[in-house]
């Protein structure tokens, strides 16, 4: 069974929009808070807020709008681990466990010192691969 990593985060106010739901980009919100707390408990995030990694690219595939909720819960969980990147695939749900939505980011780890990629270090690997789980499947689009 895979080590998912959850957080559970409230729905602001300032989450909503003129249409009277989560707005598109707000889950993009939720996805990097999760992202940024699993990566401070595998010690990638140090001095504040400075990690070893960066965004390459990100996927949010919306199931439903979020209109009554207070809290949701964002599992994630690695669903591929390369030589110099890894993807993380996530889940926002409500209490009730329906599925709002489904994402991806692939991470590239990273140097900002000389300003490239590098590979994921033996130790950063064993960290991640305690939380693999099989990638989500996303819809075809085309």
């Amino acid at each position: 069974m895979p080590l998912k990593f959850s957080i559970e985060l409230p729905v602001q106010f300032r989450d909503i929009d003129v249409m009277g739901h989560v707005n598109n980009a707000t889950y993009l919100q939720y996805m990097e808070t999760a992202r940024v707390e699993l990566a401070r408990s595998l010690g990638q995030v140090t001095r504040g807020f400075h990690a070893g990694f960066i965004v390459a690219s990100a996927r949010c595939e919306f199931k439903k709008p979020i209109r009554d909720e207070r809290r949701i819960t964002v599992s994630v969980w690695v669903s591929r681990i390369g030589d110099s990147s890894w993807d993380l695939d996530y889940s926002i749900r409500g209490p009730r466990k329906a599925e709002y939505a489904i994402g991806r980011t692939t991470q590239v780890a990273y140097d900002y010192r000389t300003r490239s990629a590098v590979r994921i270090s033996g130790k950063l690997k064993r960290e991640l691969a305690k939380h693999v789980g099989p990638p989500l499947k996303f819809r075809e689009t085309g």
